[in-house]
């Protein structure tokens, strides 16, 4: 077992330095594809073979870390010098000094440092069947008018095994080392291009993400003051004893690695770097990091003010990003909005701790990983084919690019509509905080996701209402051929959403809950039969489910086959052509009110790390 797990962390950092030193695009892309079914195989036979594992490392690797931080730290505060931000120079310093202490108070333990459990064996195959064909993506994505594409997708590749490290970790100080080299990786990622604008982005992304370093080193400074340990297992272990100021602090970390508002401006700039970047940060790698610690403390927070408190900000977050969303008319930038949102509500039903509601965070975690690796996929695919990039030059795509508008449909669908996965996750939460409804700070968790679900709708509505207007009929649809290694990627996307679709409830009765039950310790009330899922009382049948999915793939090609006429002829001007346009509905006086929607999230962050870590 742990020679797998070593084997799945390592391989992708050896295929990573066979590309960046072989520097031939044959060996890039055999190596790339070669990634694919290594760590798929290697994922499986965890699984298969798996029970919950704590792997002792010799001891040696542990100097090691402590080593490789300090050269972290070191790197980050040299950036900070060359790039002239006192932000990233002064953080890089309190980090530095806040490890020394970290160290002169660890006290030596014999728990091990590597804990495999079934969340640990999720994020392998999300990085497995998500994140690889990203980097076979880039392998063409990086032919167009970019340079340096072996060291970039040796780059992305290396992420992923670094994904795989930060999710195997027990030992916490290691898994700060692990979240700041996910802040290297996306600093380094962000910034490839070298112009200015991505240069300025990258370093917001890294003193951004370093504030959720400095977060982690007071959480264990307090774990070891306090508690005497810093291990999650530890955690885990003693509930009640746990200091709730330390968990505060890495709930913390969290919000800001997942991007929450006031912290979303990283992610945001993170848009200037190549597509493969967007898409690596979204789905497989980076931002998954919070739902995940969420995720790992569940259980100890459950019940607690700072559950509560983590509640209301993630929910408003899943809210207001969406709002905000739609004033945008940069198509990534769209996408990365609802990334913010639905992060939102991975993270509230993390915090709200119980069965149904952790099912509903990994159902949320999984389809959207798919969906958004997907839609950047195919967002990339508009960039340097067909050269769009904004929703106002979407107008009539139908007509240059049916199969690539086909895909973001689809994708689409999968983020709002019955029966793919997102809904369901959503369909749960309402179920679990229906329960909830004598609490009144509970209550709130329903006009939470009804609000924010609403709001995505109109977003991707609105996106797709520019792009199916055509002037004539199906005979001007051209079907532009498109390089193999993008349609293969988008295929292989399709096909999975698809099949997790079709076999949502044995997908989420058979493979996600027993994940939820070892996470929180009970039995979630969700079964399978016959291909029906039912979530305690309440039944999603398969014939719905199959019904469902004909009627929306009969809609999403309806635009193929009808007709919109949108210039006409008056029939009072003699004659004269007189123009008609549709559009969708124009948000921009949402923007008047953006500042002050940020500076209210500013505000239930301080109130997450004052009073739900306890320091009042």
């Amino acid at each position: 077992m742990g020679l797998l797990v070593f084997l799945n962390i390592v391989t992708p950092w050896v295929l990573a330095a066979l590309i960046y030193y072989a520097k031939n695009d044959r060996v890039t892309n055999i190596t790339a594809f070669s990634a694919l079914p290594i760590l798929l195989v290697f994922s499986y036979l965890i699984y298969i073979n798996h029970t919950t594992s704590l792997i002792q490392t010799p001891e040696i690797v542990d100097y090691l870390i402590t080593i490789y931080d300090f050269g972290l730290l070191g790197y980050f505060l040299y950036q900070g010098i060359v790039k002239k931000s006192t932000l990233v120079t002064s953080l890089a310093i309190i980090q530095i000094l806040f490890l020394i202490i970290v160290l002169l108070m660890k006290i030596h333990s014999d728990i091990p440092n590597i804990y495999v459990d079934n969340l640990t064996i999720l994020f392998y195959f999300i990085v497995a069947l998500v994140g690889v064909p990203i980097a076979i993506f880039a392998t063409k994505y990086m032919e167009f008018d970019e340079r340096g594409k072996h060291k970039f997708v040796a780059i992305v590749i290396w992420f992923l095994g670094v994904m795989n490290f930060a999710v195997s970790v027990n030992n916490i100080e290691w898994f700060f080392a692990l979240f700041e080299t996910t802040t290297l990786a996306s600093f380094v990622l962000i910034g490839f291009r070298k112009d200015e604008e991505a240069t300025n982005n990258a370093v917001l992304a890294l003193w951004m993400n370093q504030i959720g370093g400095v977060a982690i080193l007071i959480a264990l400074m307090v774990f070891i003051h306090i508690n005497g340990f810093y291990h999650f297992t530890e955690l885990l272990n003693h509930p009640l004893e746990v200091s709730l100021a330390g968990l505060g602090f890495l709930s913390l970390s969290a919000l800001v690695k997942g991007a929450q508002m006031p912290f979303h401006k990283w992610l945001l700039g993170a848009m200037v770097a190549p597509t493969p970047v967007s898409a690596i940060l979204h789905s497989a790698t980076m931002v998954k990091i919070a739902p995940f610690l969420i995720l790992r403390i569940s259980p100890v927070i459950k019940g607690t003010l700072l559950a509560k408190l983590l509640i209301i900000t993630t929910g408003y977050v899943f809210v207001v990003a969406a709002i905000i969303a739609l004033t945008q008319s940069n198509f990534k930038r769209i996408l990365a909005y609802s990334t913010i949102s639905l992060l939102g509500l991975m993270m509230l039903s993390a915090a709200v701790g119980t069965p149904v509601a952790v099912v509903a965070s990994i159902v949320l975690i999984i389809f959207h990983a798919f969906a958004k690796g997907f839609l950047f996929v195919e967002a990339g695919v508009l960039e340097k084919v067909f050269h769009v990039k904004y929703i106002e030059q979407m107008r009539r795509l139908i007509e240059k690019a049916p199969l690539t508008l086909m895909f973001i449909f689809f994708g689409f669908l999968n983020m709002t509509f019955v029966p793919f996965g997102t809904f369901i996750g959503k369909w749960m939460m309402i179920e679990e905080a229906s329960k909830f409804l004598s609490h009144g700070s509970y209550i709130i968790l329903i006009l939470y996701v009804g609000a924010g679900s609403a709001f995505l709708s109109v977003l991707y509505m609105k996106v797709l209402g520019v792009s199916v207007r055509k002037a004539h009929g199906i005979s001007n649809i051209k079907f532009f051929p498109l390089p193999k290694r993008f349609n293969f990627v988008s295929i292989w996307y399709y096909v999975w959403l698809l099949a997790l679709t079709l076999f949502i409830a044995p997908f989420i009765a058979d493979f996600v809950v027993p994940i939820a039950n070892g996470i929180t310790g009970e039995s979630a009330n969700i079964v399978s039969n016959h291909l029906s899922l039912y979530v305690g009382n309440s039944p999603l049948y398969f014939w719905e489910i199959l019904g469902a999915l004909i009627i929306l793939s009969l809609i999403h090609a309806l635009p193929y086959f009808v007709k919109f006429k949108v210039d006409t002829v008056h029939p009072y001007n003699c004659g004269e052509v007189f123009p008609k346009y549709m559009g969708t509905f124009n948000f921009e006086c949402v923007k008047r009110y953006e500042n002050i929607l940020i500076a209210f999230s500013i505000a239930l962050f301080i109130l997450v790390v004052v009073l739900g870590g306890g320091l009042l």
